[in-house]
C-alpha cells in the first residue's frame, strides 16, 4: 500500500496544481505558469548544485531513490519471524549445517548474506561485528540518498529565487530601456505598467517551480525513503536476532520468542520517542 499511497498522492498534488492553473472564466490554462527557461532554471540549477556537493557514484540516487518510493513496499517483519522459524525448525532436526542448501531458495538479500556468514564464523562475536557492519552501511547509504533530497529540498527553492531577481532584472533593464528611447506617447506608461505587471509574473513562475518541487516532490520523497529504511532496519535487527539464536541452537520457539520481543520493544521506543 505504500507505493498506491505515493503514486495516488502525487497524482492528486499534481491534479490540484493544475486546477489552480485554470482560468475557470475562459476555461484555458494560464500561459504564465509554463515558462521554461524558469523551470531550467530552477531544475538544472538544482542538479549541478548536487554535483558539487556530492561525487558522481552517488547522483544515481536521485533516480534510485525516486523509482523506489513508487515500487517499493516496507519490509514485512512477520514474514521475515515466520521464515526465521522455519530455518530453525530444519536446523533444530538436521542441525545448521542443512541450513546450508537453502540458502539459494532465499529472496531477502540480507538474510541469505546473514547465514552464509553463520557458515562462515564459527566465534559469536566475529559473527554479530560482521552483520552490524552489514547493516551499519546500509543504514548509511540510506541516510546519504535522504540528505541528498533534502538538500534538493533547499536547493530548488534558492534557485528559484535566482530564477526570478535574474527576470526581474531582465524586465526592469528592458522597460528601462524603452524608457529611454523616447517612447512617451499618449497611453505610453499604461502600456509600460501592463507590460512591467505582465514580465513581473513571468519572473515570479520560477520561485513558484522552487516551492513546486521542494514541497511535493524532494521532501515527500526523502520522507517515504526513511520510512522504507527504517521498516528494512528493524527487519535486519530482527534478522541479526534470530541467526544468532540460530547459532546458538535455541529452539525454534524461543528463537520466534526473541524475535518477538526485540520488535515489540523497537514499538515501544518509537512510541515513547513519538510522545517525547
Amino acid at each position: 500500500m505504500s507505493k498506491a499511497a505515493t503514486i495516488l498522492g502525487l497524482l492528486f498534488g499534481t491534479i490540484i496544481v493544475l486546477l489552480s492553473m485554470v482560468d475557470f472564466k475562459t476555461g484555458q490554462f494560464i500561459s504564465a505558469f509554463f515558462n521554461w527557461q524558469g523551470l531550467a532554471v530552477v531544475l538544472g540549477g538544482t542538479f549541478a548544485a548536487v554535483m558539487i556537493n556530492y561525487p558522481l557514484n552517488q547522483i544515481g540516487c536521485i533516480f534510485r531513490g525516486f523509482i523506489k518510493v513508487l515500487i517499493a513496499e516496507p519490509n514485512s517483519v512477520n514474514a521475515i519471524i515466520q521464515q526465521v522459524e522455519n530455518l530453525s525448525h530444519v536446523s533444530h532436526k538436521q542441525g545448521v549445517l542443512s541450513l546450508e542448501k537453502h540458502i539459494d531458495q532465499i529472496d531477502d538479500p540480507f538474510l541469505r548474506f546473514s547465514l552464509t556468514e553463520m557458515m562462515i564464523y564459527q566465534d559469536e562475536p566475529q559473527l554479530l561485528a560482521s552483520l552490524n557492519n552489514r547493516q551499519f552501511n546500509t543504514q548509511l547509504r540510506h541516510m546519504q540518498c535522504q540528505e541528498l533530497f533534502n538538500n534538493m529540498a533547499s536547493y530548488s527553492p534558492a534557485f528559484g529565487m535566482m530564477g526570478t531577481v535574474m527576470g526581474l532584472i531582465i524586465m526592469m533593464t528592458a522597460q528601462a530601456s524603452g524608457a529611454s528611447g523616447g517612447d512617451v506617447y499618449e497611453g505610453g506608461s499604461e502600456d509600460m505598467l501592463a507590460g512591467l505587471l505582465t514580465g513581473m509574473g513571468l519572473a515570479l513562475v520560477t520561485t513558484f517551480y522552487g516551492v513546486l518541487f521542494s514541497n511535493l516532490v524532494f521532501i515527500p520523497i526523502a520522507g517515504k525513503l526513511k520510512v522504507l529504511s527504517e521498516a528494512e532496519s528493524l527487519k535486519n535487527e530482527v534478522i541479526i536476532r534470530g541467526i544468532l539464536g540460530l547459532k546458538r541452537g535455541q529452539s525454534p520457539l524461543l528463537v520466534m520468542e526473541s524475535m518477538l520481543s526485540f520488535v515489540n520493544e523497537k514499538t515501544k521506543e518509537q512510541l515513547e520517542h513519538r510522545r517525547g
